[in-house]
């Protein structure tokens, strides 16, 4: 049956919103709109699904990254999913902003997507390795470490931040994508909640 999803992504510095439909994507907006993001993101959301010439009566699905990023970013878009899939009746998929990343290369390369996270720390996550590194926060040691045994494509969305350049590892600037978030959902309909169950992943270390 198909599905139409709606996929949003404040976490890092873009607002992004993707409307698919049985995982062909329709629309992939970016927009830069700084702190406005709790006032312009229902406008947003509206304006693209207009351009596809779609409702919200037709959205199937809400998806939307639950972390780790920025903390009032994350928060702004958990929120707006879970109360819109509310309204429409219907569940959101919870998706980690590293997965979005790294799904934007290919499958047969192993990624570590990695997040600058402050106090000279990262979040990150393997994808497509074996001895895989979960998803959470590193210090820069932590990171090298893994790195010496493990031939990964290091991805990130903002690579100067963090200290990834001093490790000597080359490092792939990508741009966050909500389209990459919709096709997340799509492949994995059984990780969608119902909206009072979406709970935000920070990934930071309470200490």
């Amino acid at each position: 049956m198909e599905k139409l999803i709606l996929a949003l992504d404040c976490s890092l510095r873009w607002t992004n919103v993707a409307v698919s439909l049985s995982g062909d994507v329709l629309v992939s907006e970016r927009h830069d709109i700084g702190r406005r993001q709790a006032s312009e993101l229902p406008a947003i959301v509206k304006s693209a699904l207009s351009a596809v010439g779609c409702t919200f009566g037709q959205v199937g699905l809400l998806a939307v990254t639950h972390g780790p990023g920025y903390f009032t970013g994350i928060r702004i878009g958990v929120s707006y999913a879970a109360a819109l899939a509310y309204g429409l009746g219907t569940k959101v998929a919870p998706v980690s902003t590293l997965h979005m990343l790294a799904n934007s290369q290919e499958k047969s390369t192993p990624v570590l997507a990695v997040v600058y996270a402050g106090r000279e720390h990262v979040y990150a996550a393997s994808f497509g390795c074996e001895d895989g590194l979960p998803v959470g926060e590193y210090k820069k040691d932590e990171i090298e470490r893994w790195l010496a045994c493990h031939n990964a494509k290091v991805v990130s969305d903002d690579p100067e931040k963090s200290f990834l350049p001093y490790l000597g590892q080359e490092v792939f600037a990508l741009q966050p994508n909500a389209a990459d978030v919709a096709r997340i959902a799509w492949l994995s309909p059984d990780t969608a909640v119902n909206p009072m169950e979406l709970r935000i992943s920070y990934h930071r270390d309470p200490s």
